[in-house]
C-alpha cells in the first residue's frame, strides 16, 4: 500500500501543477502529462476500489469530475487566465469533496458511527422535503394574481407599452403569437418584431404581413458573438427602437388573451414595481402528455428559498420592465454574455423591492406553447450557465438531487431490509409526500402534467434533470450549444470560434429600418 499511497500523492501533485499552469502554452509534454495524470488517477482509483472496497467506491463519482477537469485542460478551449482559474478552483473543491466522501464512507462502515450518519441523512431528507414544501407553497401563494384585481386605470392613465419580440427562423409560433398580440385591447400599444438574420424566408414575410395591424418590422443585425449573446443583442436592438414607457419582452411561444397586457400593466402600476415576470400556463391545445423539462425549469424557480439570497424567481417567457429602470440597471450591454439577463435585472430590482413575480391563471390568460424540441434546447442552453459554469457546483447539485430529492424514493424500496422498517418507511413516506406535493403543484398548476398522474412523475423528472445538467455541462465544455443556429458557447464560455462553431461577426454601426 505504500507504493499506492506514493503514486496517489504524485498524481495529485501533478494534477495540481497542471491546473495551476493553466493554458500558458500548448506543448506536447504538457498534453502528455495530462494524459498520464488521468491514466494514473484511473489506475489508482481502480486498485483502491478493489483493495479498500465500498469505502472508495463512493469516491468514484468525484473522481469522474476530476477527470472531466483534466479533459478541460487537455481541450484547452478557454483563455489561459480563465482556464487556470476555473480548473484550479474545481481541483481544490473536488479534492476536498473526495476526502470528505472517503471519511464519511469509512464512518458508514463502523456500526455506531454508520448508524448516526444514516440517521443524519434521514433527518436531512425530511427537513429538506418539509422546507421545499413550505417555500414552494409560500411562493405559489404570493405569486397568485390578486382575487379582486388591481385598481382599474382609464385609457388616459395607462402608460404606453412596447411589446418586443425577437424572432429567428420562426414560422407557425410567430404567426400565432402576433395574431394574439394585435387582438389586444390595450389602447397605447406598439408591437416591434425583430428578424434576427433568419435563414427561413417565411419569418420576415410573416412579420411584414402584420404591418397593416400596426406591427413594426425591425431588421436585426448580427452581433459580435465574442462579446454578445445573440438573443441579448436582439433585445438591445429592440429596446433602442422602442418608444414605450414600459417594455414587454416575450418569446414567440407566448399566447395572450386580449386583456392580458392591460392586467399586467395595472398590476405593475398598482404594486409600484419596476419589473414583473410571469409564470405562464400551458395552452390547452397541447395539454396532453407531460413536459418534464419545462416543469423542472419552473420547479427550480418556485421551490427553492431564493428570497433568502436575494435571487427571486424569474422566467424569460414574458417579463415587463420600465424603460427608464432598464437603462438605470445598465440595459443589455451590462449583461451581454448572460444566458438569463432577466434574472440579473430581477436581482438588481429586488434590492429596492421593485420586482414582482406572478403566475398566470385563467383571469390573466398568459400561456406558453413551447414545443418539446425547444424545451430540450432551452434546458441544454441554460442549465450549466445557471450554475455559473462551475464543474464543482454540478457535482454538488448532483449529490443534492440523488441523496435528498431521489433518496426518499429509493429509501422506500430498501426500508424492508433495515432494522426498523416501519419507522424508516414512515419517515421516507412523509418526505416523499412533501416532494410530490411540491412537484405536482408546479406541474399540474401550470397544466404541464395531467392532474391524475402528475405526482407520479416526480422521480422521473429529477432523473431527467440530472441527465440534462450533465449534457449541458458536456456540450458547453467540450462541444457546441446551438440556439437558433448559433453557437452560444462562444460568448457564454468566452471561447474563440473553433471547428464547427459559427463564425463571429462585427457590429454593424447603422441599423436599417423597414416599415
Amino acid at each position: 500500500m505504500d507504493w499506492l499511497a506514493g503514486l496517489l500523492v504524485l498524481e495529485t501533485t501533478l494534477e495540481g501543477l497542471l491546473c495551476d499552469g493553466g493554458a500558458v502554452e500548448r506543448l506536447r509534454w504538457r498534453r502528455m502529462a495530462i494524459l498520464l495524470s488521468a491514466a494514473v488517477l484511473i489506475l489508482v482509483t481502480a486498485v483502491l476500489c478493489i483493495q479498500v472496497g465500498q469505502i472508495w467506491l463512493w469516491a468514484v463519482p468525484v473522481v469522474g469530475y476530476r477527470l472531466i477537469n483534466l479533459l478541460r485542460l487537455y481541450r484547452n478551449r478557454l483563455p489561459a487566465a480563465q482556464l487556470r482559474t476555473v480548473s484550479l478552483r474545481a481541483f481544490g473543491w473536488l479534492l476536498t469533496a473526495e476526502m470528505v466522501v472517503v471519511v464519511l464512507a469509512w464512518f458508514a462502515t463502523q456500526y455506531t458511527l454508520g448508524s448516526i450518519l444514516f440517521d443524519v441523512l434521514l433527518t436531512a431528507q425530511l427537513l429538506n422535503a418539509v422546507l421545499l414544501l413550505r417555500v414552494s407553497t409560500r411562493t405559489w401563494r404570493h405569486a397568485a394574481m390578486p382575487t379582486q384585481g388591481a385598481a382599474a386605470l382609464s385609457d388616459k392613465q395607462l402608460p404606453a407599452v412596447s411589446v418586443l419580440v425577437p424572432a429567428r427562423n420562426e414560422t407557425d409560433d410567430l404567426q400565432r403569437c402576433l395574431e394574439r398580440l394585435v387582438a389586444s385591447d390595450y389602447p397605447k400599444l406598439e408591437i416591434l418584431v425583430l428578424d434576427d438574420c433568419s435563414a427561413v424566408r417565411r419569418t420576415p414575410e410573416i412579420i411584414r404581413s402584420f404591418a397593416h395591424a400596426g406591427v413594426r418590422f425591425v431588421q436585426g443585425n448580427a452581433p459580435d458573438e465574442t462579446h454578445w449573446l445573440p438573443k441579448n443583442y436582439a433585445y438591445e436592438q429592440l429596446a433602442r427602437e422602442a418608444s414605450g414607457e414600459l417594455l414587454l419582452f416575450c418569446g414567440v411561444d407566448v399566447v395572450m388573451e386580449p386583456h392580458t397586457i392591460r392586467q399586467l400593466v395595472s398590476l405593475l402600476q398598482d404594486r409600484k414595481k419596476d419589473m414583473l415576470s410571469v409564470l405562464p400556463l400551458r395552452v390547452r391545445t397541447i395539454s396532453r402528455g407531460s413536459s418534464l423539462l419545462q416543469v423542472m425549469r419552473y420547479y427550480w424557480e418556485v421551490c427553492l428559498p431564493r428570497r433568502l439570497f436575494k435571487r427571486p424567481p424569474v422566467l424569460s417567457t414574458c417579463w415587463l420592465v420600465r424603460s427608464d429602470a432598464l437603462q438605470h440597471m445598465g440595459s443589455f450591454a451590462s449583461v451581454s454574455r448572460s444566458v438569463s439577463p432577466e434574472a440579473i435585472f430581477a436581482r438588481r430590482a429586488v434590492v429596492t423591492d421593485a420586482y414582482s413575480f406572478v403566475r398566470s391563471d385563467e383571469q390573466l390568460g398568459l400561456y406558453s406553447n413551447k414545443a418539446a424540441a425547444d424545451q430540450y434546447d432551452t434546458s441544454v442552453r441554460v442549465r450549466y450557465p445557471q450554475l455559473h459554469r462551475r464543474l464543482e457546483l454540478v457535482g454538488l447539485v448532483a449529490f443534492y438531487e440523488l441523496f435528498l430529492l431521489l433518496g426518499p424514493f429509493i429509501g422506500l424500496f430498501i426500508a424492508v431490509y433495515l432494522p426498523h422498517p416501519l419507522l424508516y418507511a414512515a419517515i421516507w413516506a412523509v418526505s416523499l409526500a412533501c416532494l410530490m406535493v411540491t412537484y405536482s403543484m408546479v406541474a399540474v398548476g401550470t397544466r404541464l402534467t395531467g392532474a391524475w398522474y402528475g405526482w407520479l412523475l416526480m422521480p422521473v423528472a429529477f432523473m431527467v434533470d440530472l441527465i440534462m445538467l450533465h449534457i449541458s455541462l458536456w456540450k458547453y465544455e467540450f462541444s457546441s450549444v446551438y440556439w437558433k443556429g448559433r453557437n452560444v458557447c462562444i460568448p457564454v464560455m468566452r471561447i474563440e470560434a473553433q471547428g464547427d462553431a459559427a463564425p463571429t461577426h462585427r457590429l454593424v454601426p447603422q441599423r436599417q429600418k423597414i416599415s
